[in-house]
């Protein structure tokens, strides 16, 4: 239990304890007729024993005072208020009482007084943040080497050491890795990531953790009682939960509750004075969240603000209870720590309708505001955004209870529970659908050609069919299909036609420009001639080309279609020799000089050679 702490060597026989005087009866401070001390002051620990929640950093000192291996530099790091200062204290007497070294301090004699008070010569404390510079640290290496006036050694005790200039800390480096034997050094930070680290490999670091809120209530409970205070437990949760892991923050706040004057600090008391939202509202919240009512979770947050509420207050409470949900639903109730046992069963019966990736994505989304909320005007707006995204979530689940679902789907089998299933069995039903897709899906793979013996037109061309791309939700009617049928309507074809020159390449445009629709033989096959007119179409429309426009043109009716071409009459043969004469004029053009020195010049290879058409008068 901690104890207040004494305020000089002359007083502390006949000093009755802060808050009881000496009939044993509860008694304010000023009764005694002594100036008030603040809580975080007056019951600051004074021995190992008595610090809160560090056990494994006592631990660490302790043996080391008594195996006698002490360090010549020590650093403290950790968040505001949970202990830095008052574990170099307690370590100061430890090394410098006249019962020591012992891990065990006398607390009587007059320099355990004196750390205690901050009032020692000897325990020199720095203010690391105004005593940056150069100058300082010359002046600390020159005293450094003068005896203690008193005490067996002479602790330099600097506090938010991060803030010394890049220059001091080189000027201590070399005393700091050899000082005189008489001479400690203390340090103290709450970002040990600015220290270089140079000066972190020449002292033991030990790091504070954050309190944990049953640690708090627990301390501030004792501390209630020996001000003759009546706390209830739940109340006092509540401030331990505010502070945030640092007893100091949870101390001036049970300092303001004391000043209040309320004769007994109940939840209502502390949420009034706190400005915090009552646990009973948070979980209205999250009712409202789960249950997707945007407008619910609107008035709440007014109600709140009309109370006196900060939004920022809701948020932070709304990230807690959401915290607890996510462990609760994951079935580690024991590391719970916003919500009460009087609380669970309600938040228990939440998390039912409220599936654990929503809760994620919640998380993520309520930090994410958090964060805008710092140096915000809008505050309010923000909050209500963030409830809004919440609320407007779906229930989402993860991506292997999906492929269970297509899995079983697929196989014909009942759709299986959430979480059901083990990776191979996902694993083979996912190559399973991926199987049967491939086997009875009418949309072909894209790249493929199909066998010409199988879809060859009367002249022996090849025929391509067109990738058939997933239909977008926002995509254009499908009108190119008969309803039901699955057969191709001609007139729809034609239509789409000229909509098709845009999607091809520069180099296929013209081609497109000089053919035209005959007619359809079904199922999907699209015989296309030339114009009236056109000359040399026989010779440019190859396999290449109809592919590229059939894969423009299924993406447009959203049909996979195939394209033969018809040449006019009295051209057959030479559209029979077509593909012969562009592999020669492909020949003749990769042969070509300035071709072969682009090539050479690149280090490239010639993927797809275009010529002019000399008989169309027009580039192909």
């Amino acid at each position: 239990m901690p104890s207040p702490s004494h305020r000089g060597a002359s007083q502390v026989a006949n000093t009755p304890k802060s808050g009881t005087g000496s009939d044993g009866q509860p008694n304010p401070p000023e009764a005694a007729g002594q100036p008030y001390t603040v809580v975080a002051r007056r019951y600051r620990p004074q021995r190992f024993d008595d610090v809160v929640g560090q056990d494994h950093v006592v631990r660490a000192l302790r043996n080391a005072i008594r195996m006698n291996r002490i360090a010549q530099a020590y650093l403290f790091c950790g968040t505001r208020g949970v202990g830095k200062t008052t574990m170099a204290r307690i370590f100061a007497k430890c090394l410098n009482c006249v019962k020591g070294p012992t891990d065990e301090p006398c607390q009587v004699c007059d320099i355990c007084q004196a750390i205690a008070l901050g009032q020692d010569v000897d325990v020199i404390e720095i203010d690391g943040a105004s005593n940056n510079g150069v100058e300082q640290v010359r002046e600390l290496r020159q005293n450094a080497g003068l005896r203690p006036s008193r005490s067996r050694f002479k602790v330099y005790y600097i506090d938010e050491v991060h803030m010394l200039s890049t220059g001091a800390f080189n000027a201590l480096l070399k005393t700091l890795e050899e000082p005189p034997p008489h001479v400690k050094f203390f340090f103290a930070t709450t970002e040990a990531n600015k220290i270089p680290d140079t000066v972190l490999s020449r002292c033991q670091r030990y790091d504070l953790a954050g309190i944990a809120p049953q640690m708090i209530a627990r301390t501030l409970g004792e501390i209630c009682e020996q001000e003759g205070v009546q706390a209830d437990p739940e109340a006092l949760h509540v401030v331990a939960r505010r502070a945030a892991g640092s007893l100091r923050d949870a101390e001036s706040l049970l300092d303001r509750l004391l000043a209040s004057g309320s004769g007994r600090m109940t939840v209502e008391v502390v949420q009034g004075l706190l400005g915090t939202a009552s646990d009973e509202r948070l979980l209205d919240l999250l009712e409202a969240l789960a249950d997707h009512d945007a407008a619910g979770a609107l008035r709440l947050l007014d109600q709140a603000s009309d109370q006196g509420v900060q939004p920022s207050e809701v948020l932070g409470g709304l990230l807690d209870f959401l915290r607890d949900a996510m462990v609760l639903a994951l079935g580690a109730d024991s590391i719970l720590l916003a919500v009460t046992p009087r609380q669970k069963p309600r938040l228990q019966k939440i998390i039912e309708r409220f599936p654990v990736d929503s809760i994620l994505t919640a998380l993520q989304i309520l930090d994410q505001h958090r964060t805008r909320l710092r140096g915000s005007l809008h505050g309010r707006l923000l909050v209500e955004m963030a409830l809004v995204r919440v609320a407007r979530l779906e229930d989402l689940e993860s991506l292997d209870a999906l492929i269970d679902r297509l899995g079983s789907i697929e196989g014909g089998s009942p759709t299986p529970r959430r979480g059901d299933g083990a990776a191979a069995k996902k694993k083979g039903l996912v190559a399973e659908a991926a199987s049967r897709t491939a086997v009875h899906s009418p949309i072909p793979v894209e790249g493929t050609r199909e066998p010409a013996a199988n879809v060859a037109g009367k002249s022996g061309e090849p025929v391509v069919t067109a990738e058939l791309p997933r239909q977008q939700a926002n995509g254009p009617p499908r009108e190119a299909v008969a309803a039901g049928a699955g057969a191709l309507d001609f007139e729809a074809v034609r239509r789409r036609w000229s909509e098709a020159l845009p999607k091809v390449a520069a180099t296929l445009r013209w081609r497109l420009t000089q053919v035209e629709p005959l007619h359809l033989q079904p199922p999907d096959i699209l015989i296309v001639g030339p114009k009236p007119g056109a000359a040399g179409t026989e010779a440019v429309c190859t396999s290449d080309a109809l592919e590229a426009i059939g894969q423009a043109l299924g993406r447009l009716i959203h049909h996979p279609i195939v394209l033969r071409f018809q040449p006019s009459s009295g051209s057959e043969a030479g559209a029979a020799d077509g593909d012969a004469n562009e592999a020669r004029r492909a020949d003749v053009l990769a042969a070509d000089p300035l071709v072969q020195k682009v090539v050479e010049m690149f280090e490239a290879r010639a993927i797809q050679l275009d010529f002019e058409d000399t008989d169309a008068g027009s580039p192909a």
